[in-house]
């Protein structure tokens, strides 16, 4: 019995706690004869019984309908957060359909202005440490018409020139890969050069000491080398110096050709 006593005192406790409250009333009728100081006691406790209980009932009922009302404004703040990172998905795609489109309407002005028939491919691989440093993949390959050594363009700027082929892809040898080779003139002046890949910029080789050439020319494709079309623009000169009795400039590229996601192969 003391065993049951000790393992049970919380329960116990509780249940002559509730024992109490309803013999309040039963222990008040039968002080009715007592005196009225023992009276008002009796009445004022059961008073204070029920008020507690009324505020433990309220209590208890607040903090749950503020729980329900926390919890379902963190479900809705989890559902708005979800269709606000849907949206902001979905703008991110219409931008960039929207750019390419842009780029892919730049690219049929000037393949329908350009003699000669050209295809226009998507760059599908650019992984120096797979496909190696100064080249590109593209989605378009001998069944398209493509073949070895064709140039590689975007708009007027000269890209690489094609250098495997298989069926469907193709694999572009940028300018600025060292083996690239582009004859080239320098527009102000139309002083002739060879234009070479070195890694992020290009070499302009072999100009006359005569020849003039200054830091801010522009620098074009001659046409005169059988692989790009006449005035595909390569860039920028940066640096002019003498070069084994001869001239050499240092070329910056019109854009980063390791960069580009559409390109035209001229079919020529």
């Amino acid at each position: 019995m003391r065993k049951f006593f000790s393992k049970n005192q919380l329960l116990l406790s509780f249940v002559l706690i509730i024992a109490s409250i309803h013999l309040l009333p039963v222990a008040f009728d039968l002080a009715k004869k007592e005196s009225n100081y023992t009276t008002r006691l009796m009445l004022n406790i059961n008073l204070g019984s029920g008020a507690f209980a009324n505020y433990v009932k309220d209590g208890v009922r607040y903090y749950w309908d503020h729980y329900i009302d926390l919890t379902d404004t963190s479900i809705e703040n989890s559902r708005l957060r979800a269709q606000l990172q849907e949206m902001e998905a979905q703008n991110l795609m219409l931008t960039e359909i929207r750019l390419e489109n842009e780029r892919l309407r730049s690219l049929l002005n000037y393949k329908n202005s350009f003699e000669g028939e050209m295809v226009g491919a998507r760059v599908i691989g650019s992984n120096p440490s797979v496909i190696g440093p100064g080249f590109l993949i593209i989605d378009k390959g001998a069944s398209s018409g493509v073949k070895k050594g064709f140039p590689v363009l975007n708009n007027v700027r000269a890209i690489g020139t094609v250098h495997l082929v298989s069926e469907k892809t193709s694999t572009v040898m940028l300018m600025t890969n060292p083996s690239s080779v582009a004859d080239a003139i320098v527009q102000r002046s139309r002083a002739r050069g060879i234009v070479t890949g070195a890694g992020n910029h290009y070499i302009m080789k072999y100009i006359e000491q005569e020849d003039d050439i200054v830091v801010g020319d522009k620098i074009i494709s001659s046409g005169k080398d059988d692989v790009f079309p006449k005035n595909l623009v390569l860039g920028t000169v940066t640096k002019v110096e003498s070069h084994r009795g001869l001239q050499r400039a240092i070329i910056k590229p019109e854009i980063d050709v390791s960069r580009v996601e559409e390109v035209l192969i001229h079919l020529n």
